[in-house]
């Protein structure tokens, strides 16, 4: 394999300071031909120009691109850009997109600008910190993201994005080292059918309280809200997903129940958590398995501990005043279970509303019952076994 060095010297030597070698692209056509590699020894400043690249192009120090024109590289290039410095950083006026992308060397790679990855990110054990921005996945590959002990780290605002488009297992290897040790709590997205979705997560070790969302403010079943970490999913398609999130429960509190904080600024059961223990590799013990029964827009989720085990909230009033709010007797997260039967009693014993398959989208609207309270039995096929859920409804109307 032919290796080509690189050295374009752009500042003379000072007594005080080093000369730094970079390559400054102005617009020309740069190509890297199958088998080949282009060293650069220092920083890549790409300001106009495409490159067309087939080969390996290793880069030891920082990398800008500031054309308008071009995303850096030619979409036709099907090599690897490999990161293989120090720390370095990833920046300029407009983003890269990678054809595939090999993270080596020491330090974490630093994202500063929005950038894709049009085939593999493999991480290997380098951490690929995104901040505020956006690191796109374009390859629709399950596997396009590879790694040993590499992970991915955002803060709030940013996050990673990949196309899914397969009934597979994705993996969002993310983690911090905020705290100068590696902290890695990925999560799986195994898609229910082959639709095209894209869907994003971060992932901040925070208390979510610090991130506008209080941890107080919480349905009546739920005790605590982890204050450790939490993330923000979100999802634009319209498939519905299996999502696994994964726990070391030495340091996680061993929590078994995943909330989501809703419209009403208040923290919920985020639909049942089947809990899976095992051996998962780097330290990871336990995962819990969310699966959604909608679409996910910009969702908080973090663990929690709770009051009982069931995976529904049970609401103890609704107003039916046609306003469009609360306007019917819901029961979260029953619509995953459709093999249900419902009865509702009022204080005498009389049976007022009876219902097989009870969901959302058929709700209780009180009818034309007087306001007051009433009794429910609802009883569900839960994984084979029927269980019985009992109660009071208070049904509210304006005068």
């Amino acid at each position: 394999m032919k290796r080509i060095a690189l050295l374009l010297v752009l500042a003379a030597a000072s007594s005080f300071n080093p000369v730094k070698s970079q390559v400054v692209n102005r617009g020309a056509a740069i190509t890297v031909a199958p088998g080949g590699i282009l060293y650069v020894d220092g920083d890549f400043n790409n300001q106009t120009g495409s490159i067309l690249n087939d080969g390996i192009l290793v880069v030891k120090g920082n990398w800008q691109n500031n054309d308008p024109a071009f995303p850096a590289f030619s979409k036709q290039s099907f090599g690897v850009v490999e990161f293989s410095g120090n720390e370095q950083r990833i920046f300029g006026a407009f983003k890269t997109e990678f054809p595939s992308l090999l993270l080596s060397g020491n330090g974490a790679k630093i994202l500063e600008v929005n950038a894709d990855v049009a085939g593999v990110l493999s991480l290997n054990d380098r951490e690929f910190r995104t901040g505020q921005f956006t690191l796109s996945m374009l390859n629709s590959s399950p596997m396009a993201i590879t790694r040993s002990s590499g992970f991915i780290s955002t803060d709030a605002n940013g996050k990673l994005l990949r196309l899914i488009n397969s009934a597979s297992s994705y993996l969002f290897p993310l983690g911090t080292s905020a705290s100068g040790q590696a902290f890695y709590r990925p999560l799986e997205v195994e898609m229910t059918d082959a639709v095209q979705n894209y869907f994003a997560v971060s992932f901040t070790k925070n208390d979510p309280t610090t991130g506008g969302y209080n941890r107080q403010n919480k349905r009546q079943d739920i005790k605590e809200v982890f204050d450790q970490y939490y993330y923000l999913l979100d999802q634009n398609g319209s498939s519905k997903l299996n999502i696994r999130f994964y726990q070391n429960t030495s340091q996680d509190a061993n929590l078994k129940q995943l909330v989501n904080w809703n419209t009403f600024n208040i923290w919920e059961k985020a639909g049942p958590s089947s809990v899976n223990t095992g051996t998962f590799g780097d330290g990871l013990d336990q995962n819990l398995l969310f699966a959604s029964d909608r679409v996910i827009d910009n969702l908080p989720v973090t663990l929690a501990s709770t009051i009982d085990e069931s995976p529904f909230t049970f609401f103890n009033a609704f107003t039916p005043d046609n306003d469009g709010k609360n306007d019917t007797w819901e029961v979260k997260n029953l619509d995953l279970y459709p093999d249900n039967d419902l009865t509702v009693f009022n204080r005498w014993g009389d049976e007022v509303f009876a219902a097989k398959g009870y969901s959302s989208a058929k709700a209780w609207d009180g009818g034309n019952l007087n306001p007051g309270t009433y009794y429910y039995i609802l009883n569900v096929n839960m994984a084979g076994a029927r269980r019985s859920f009992k109660g009071f409804i208070t049904m509210v109307k304006k005068d």
